[in-house]
Formats: C-alpha cells, sequence, structure tokens
C-alpha cells in the first residue's frame, strides 16, 4: 500500500467513505467506528449501494493514526500505526476539464493568464461558494429548471472547491483539436484556494467559475506526439472524459501525465511525428470519401447502418423511433452489460445509449441534441444504468448553438468523420 495516493474519492451518507490507494486497491471508511475496512477492489466497493462524490474536508492525515485496520474482510483489527506506521504525503489529483468548443479562442486567451473558466456560470447567483442547497435554490430560480437538473449541475461544478495547488489541469483540444494542455493549478492571489467565481468571460455572459493555474506551467501537447504516451491519446479522445470535470482515476494514465511533465524535450512534445501525421492525413481523405457515399443513402438505410454498427459491437437494442410527441424523440436506445471483474463477486453495470440520427451535410444545428433531452425523462430505465446521450450526424460539424446545449448536456456529438473512425476500427 502507497499511503502517499491515499485519497477519499466518495461517501454514503455522513459516515462512511471510499478510501482509494491510488490503482484498482481500495477500503471503506466507517468514520463513527474509526475502522477501515481491508483493502479490496474499488469495483467491488462501488457496486455495494449508490456512492455520491466526496463533498467533505476530512483531513485524512489526522485521522489515520486514530484508525482501527481490518487484517481481512470481517477479521481483526489492529491499529494502523501498528500497520503502516503514520507517514502520509497527498498526492496531486490530476482533472481532466472538458471547454466549449465554440468558445475555444477566449478560453485559451484566459489560460495564458492563469485561468481555467468553465461554463454554467451565466448568472451571478451560480457561486459556489454559497454551498449546495442555496446553488440549487439559486439554479432553479433563475433558470426555472427542475431540482434534478439543478442538483447535477451543483454535482458537476462543485468538484472545483477540492481542487488543491499543485494539482494537475487536463484540457483536451487546446489550443486547437491537435493539442492538449496541461498546467499545474495554484491559489488565487487573493484567496487561499484555487477556485474563484468571477466576472464573465470577455464578450460572453458565462464562464464565471474559475480555477486558478500557474500560466508558466502549461505546456501544449500534440497528440501524435512521439512522447505522448497511447493511453492519453485514446482516453482524452474517446467519451472516457467526456464530462466537464474528470478527477482521473485511471493509474496508468495519471502516469503517463506525470512522464510528459518530467519530459526535458518541450518542444518535441507539441510537434506530431512526421509519418503518422503523413499516414493519418491518407487516412482522413479515406474517412471524406466514406462519408460522401453513405450520404447518399436513405435516412431509414443510414439509420439501420447504425443500428448494424452498435450490434457488431455487442449492444442490444431495445428501442427504435421513439418519440413522446412533446418535442422527445430517439432513434436508438441499446444497452450492453460490461463486465466489473473483482478478485470477491463477479458484477457487471449496463451501459445504456441513447442516440439521435442526423443525415446531414455541412453542420447540424441544435434540434438532435433537444430531441434527445426531452425524450431522457421518459425512457424509465433503471437507476443503476450508466446512460450516455449520443448525436451522430454525417455533418461536417455543429453549429455553436448546439455544441453550447450538447455541453450544457452532456450528449457526445459525432461528425461525419469522427464516426467513420469509429466505424472502421470497429470491422
Amino acid at each position: 500500500m502507497n499511503l502517499k495516493n491515499m485519497k477519499i474519492e466518495a461517501q454514503q451518507g455522513a459516515d462512511k467513505f471510499l478510501v482509494s490507494y491510488g490503482n484498482d486497491q481500495g477500503s471503506i471508511l466507517f468514520l463513527k467506528e474509526k475502522v477501515l475496512s481491508a483493502p479490496m477492489h474499488v469495483e467491488s466497493i462501488l457496486s455495494r449501494g449508490y456512492w455520491d462524490d466526496y463533498k467533505g474536508n476530512i483531513d485524512l492525515k489526522d485521522l489515520l493514526s486514530q484508525l482501527q485496520v481490518e487484517v481481512k474482510l470481517g477479521g481483526p483489527v489492529v491499529s494502523f500505526r501498528e500497520l503502516y506506521g503514520t507517514r502520509f504525503e497527498e498526492e496531486p489529483n490530476c482533472i481532466v476539464f472538458r471547454q466549449n468548443a465554440a468558445d475555444r479562442e477566449l478560453l485559451y486567451n484566459e489560460l495564458l493568464k492563469g485561468r481555467v473558466r468553465q461554463g454554467w456560470g451565466y448568472s451571478q447567483e451560480f457561486s459556489l461558494y454559497q454551498g449546495m442547497e442555496d446553488f440549487i435554490n439559486s439554479y432553479q430560480n433563475v433558470t426555472k429548471g427542475s431540482f434534478e437538473t439543478a442538483q447535477k449541475q451543483w454535482n458537476v461544478l462543485s468538484k472545483m472547491l477540492y481542487i488543491k495547488e499543485g494539482d494537475t489541469i487536463v484540457i483536451p483540444k487546446q489550443p486547437n483539436h491537435h493539442h492538449f494542455i496541461i498546467a499545474t493549478a495554484k491559489k488565487d492571489p487573493n484567496s487561499h484556494v484555487c477556485y474563484e467565481f468571477g466576472d464573465p468571460l470577455e464578450n460572453t455572459n458565462d464562464y464565471r467559475h474559475i480555477i486558478h493555474i500557474d500560466p508558466n506551467s502549461i505546456q501544449e501537447v500534440h497528440y501524435d506526439s512521439p512522447l505522448a504516451p497511447f493511453i492519453i491519446k485514446r482516453l482524452l479522445k474517446s467519451i472516457a472524459y467526456s464530462g466537464p470535470i474528470n478527477f482521473v482515476r485511471n493509474r496508468d494514465f495519471k502516469l503517463a501525465i506525470e512522464e510528459i511533465i518530467n519530459e526535458n524535450d518541450k518542444a518535441e512534445l507539441s510537434e506530431p511525428h512526421p509519418l503518422p501525421q503523413k499516414l493519418q492525413r491518407i487516412e482522413h481523405s479515406l474517412y471524406e470519401e466514406w462519408v460522401k457515399t453513405v450520404r447518399n443513402l436513405t435516412p431509414s438505410d443510414f439509420e439501420k447502418l447504425v443500428k448494424k454498427f452498435m450490434r457488431d459491437n455487442g449492444f442490444y437494442i431495445l428501442k427504435s423511433n421513439s418519440y413522446d410527441r412533446k418535442g422527445g424523440d430517439i432513434d436508438l436506445l441499446c444497452s450492453k452489460e460490461i463486465p466489473v471483474s473483482t478478485p470477491f463477486e463477479p458484477k457487471s453495470i449496463t451501459l445504456s445509449y441513447c442516440i439521435q440520427i442526423k443525415k446531414h451535410k455541412n453542420l447540424t444545428d441544435a434540434t438532435g441534441v433537444h430531441q434527445l433531452v426531452n425524450m431522457e425523462k421518459n425512457l424509465n430505465l433503471e437507476d443503476s444504468n450508466v446512460v450516455q446521450k449520443i448525436l451522430i450526424s454525417l455533418a461536417d460539424g455543429f453549429t455553436n448553438d448546439c455544441e453550447v446545449l450538447a455541453n450544457d448536456h452532456n450528449v457526445t456529438l459525432i461528425n461525419g468523420i469522427d464516426f467513420a473512425q469509429l466505424y472502421f476500427k470497429s470491422i
């Protein structure tokens, strides 16, 4: 067990917490009893009921010396000090931020000034400092939205309150589609924390949520740099980090980011390898030709192609062409049981995709996102399902309104070229 990697990841109520050791192992902390369970696979812990994101301020360093630890699950306990001593160094977090592509350039200029900005800050009443209850009330009053929607926004944004100085911030697709940025969080010069609720971003009425970073720490990395580990490209360019703010648990990913930070040849990090770049251009032209051909299909035939694609990837089609006569519409609802391997018990989770399909050229507007959002609440899926909303379009891209709305409602947008890549990689 590496004590410096220990951190509290999640909680059930006020007395039960999930403690991670920075790999696949973790324990359950029973705070009232001051007992730490024997280590087990994290997925096994997560399967034991619903866990909320950790919102507390427990000083784990001070608590360790007071804990009793199970020698084995359900077995006798001994003091933490006796087993491990009391040395504890808190490891920096690694947080992936997804920013709005529609305002990419403005947001990049803010990065150079030492500010990572996030959306859903278009009202001066949305400060996270007011706490969950007041934030939810403010959000409902301003947007006239539901309690559930307000609570989701709080759950997403409140993670920013737990970013501390020295944490690593990773921002995909900045300053352009071919690069990502790595930077180090620092405290707001006017306070003792990294988060600030400030003025709106220039020329917008949004992005008041700010994490301060050291602008001198910014490193731009090309996805195809020969020095960029493959795991970073694979996870950053997939839906693995499609959420607005993601605290990374994958140990290999964090080690890969650390490897980049310690790389001496910073210039080579920002440049693509010449051969892959040439091959990528050839591959891209082939995808473009395929998209042009598929656009000649009827809308019905393109939907059949997407349906076959999902079946070939192991998904079961639950519904096709469902609508609620109130603006809600999905073309496909499909699911797949994803096995979770643990040393203690067999377990699986259900991954459900709500898919809207558009056979468009040029740009796709926000209609498909509206249809997905309106329909999602009528699907009556199990609470245990992991649900992802996806808009697939053969278009070259999406309008600004579409990207903003998709960002607000966690809808993944896949354009024609992106779908061609996914399609051929699955064959």
